[in-house]
């Protein structure tokens, strides 16, 4: 049965680098994008390190809040939103000047993801300590409205068509569907046991929702939010990323170090790949031939072929790897080592590692600008 509940509205740098030789193939040529930056929030050491790819330096290092986590940029790329977990906070960055525009108090938790909304102009951002969602008026950092949902929110995700987010709650055992121009639950969808990850298809017909209590794969129709199916996984569902066209989703099963292959024709999994020791985080790269997996437990990347399904490499990094990006032209993977304090780069042309660079302490959230 639909509950609707409505929302209460509420009216120096300090440089850090590592020189490291690139070859001349990892320049950058006529018709590559142009240079982007790397941020970095670093938990341990209540910054956020900034990075130049051009250069592979550090070229700042930003105070925020306590125990910064997430890191996303606007559309724009005019602002960045930075979620503290010890303060619960949430910090406004203007870009590229990273000066302060606001610090958002009572917004966010341990684990809050915060995303910015179609256009820009609010960012949502989940809170896990008050079970709701804040509504952050960017340009201002007011809080326009909280969103209730179910207990124990981390992730958020939004719809292709901009008017929905999609929110799973590992308490309540639901995704709270919100409707983002009324700012309510609109809906709550059953999602297995644990729900922690979900992921939209590219052509926005299905969600997918990670039951890491359950050990599988709610598929839900966009359209009409009925369950299609629940899909056998492997052990602990901890992180989803669908391929180029939406044609297959990816499932890294931490707790049976493996990578199920979902086919999204048939909703059945197609494959399982073994992987290093806890998988974390992955990334694809903009051809869509290789997925790469960050692997906790034993400290680098696995490398896997879309095309076959197969680890074609196993590329050693720092320790404890936690996030990854890929670089926009396809040239460069940026691993966030929790327990090295720095960041691996590694050479997508060769597969091979290129340098690490020293940042704060136990950097996870990494974004590019």
């Amino acid at each position: 049965m639909t509950r609707i509940r409505r929302a209460v509205s509420i009216g120096l740098p300090a440089v850090a680098w590592l020189l490291f030789s690139l070859s001349s193939v990892l320049s950058y040529q006529p018709g590559a994008r142009g240079s982007q930056t790397v941020y970095v929030a670093n938990e341990g050491s209540d910054t956020v390190s900034v990075i130049d790819v051009g250069s592979m330096k550090v070229t700042a290092t930003i105070p925020v809040g306590a125990g910064p986590q997430h890191v996303a940029i606007s559309p724009d790329r005019s602002y960045a939103l930075v979620t503290c977990a010890r303060s619960k906070e949430v910090w406004i960055l203007a870009l590229p000047a990273h000066t302060v525009v606001a610090v958002v108090p009572d917004a966010t938790g341990p684990g809050g993801q915060a995303l910015f909304g179609y256009g820009g102009t609010y960012a949502y951002v989940t809170n896990s300590l008050e079970s709701r969602v804040t509504v952050i008026e960017v340009a201002t950092g007011r809080r326009v409205a909280l969103i209730p949902v179910g207990e124990l929110p981390t992730k958020i995700e939004i719809a292709p068509d901009g008017g929905h987010a999609y929110v799973p709650s590992e308490r309540s055992n639901t995704v709270a569907v919100l409707n983002l121009s009324l700012h309510v639950v609109a809906s709550e969808l059953p999602a297995g046991v644990k729900p922690y990850a979900v992921a939209i298809s590219t052509d926005g017909k299905y969600l997918l929702v990670s039951g890491a209590g359950s050990n599988n794969i709610t598929v839900i129709e966009m359209g009409t939010h009925k369950v299609m199916r629940r899909i056998p996984v492997g052990d602990d569902p901890y992180h989803l990323v669908f391929g180029p066209g939406g044609s297959f989703a990816y499932v890294l099963n931490r707790g049976s170090n493996n990578l199920s292959v979902i086919q999204m024709a048939s909703r059945q999994v197609m494959a399982t790949v073994p992987v290093g020791k806890e998988p974390s985080d992955a990334d694809i790269t903009p051809s869509g031939h290789y997925i790469y997996v960050t692997n906790i437990g034993s400290n680098d990347l696995s490398v896997i072929s879309t095309r076959t399904s197969a680890v074609v490499k196993m590329i050693p990094v720092g320790t404890r790897p936690h996030d990854i990006v890929i670089s926009g032209d396809g040239r460069y993977a940026f691993v966030a080592n929790t327990g090295s304090d720095d960041i691996s780069v590694i050479n997508l042309l060769t597969q091979e590692p290129a340098g690490r660079i020293p940042v704060g302490k136990r950097p996870g959230g990494i974004r590019l600008r």
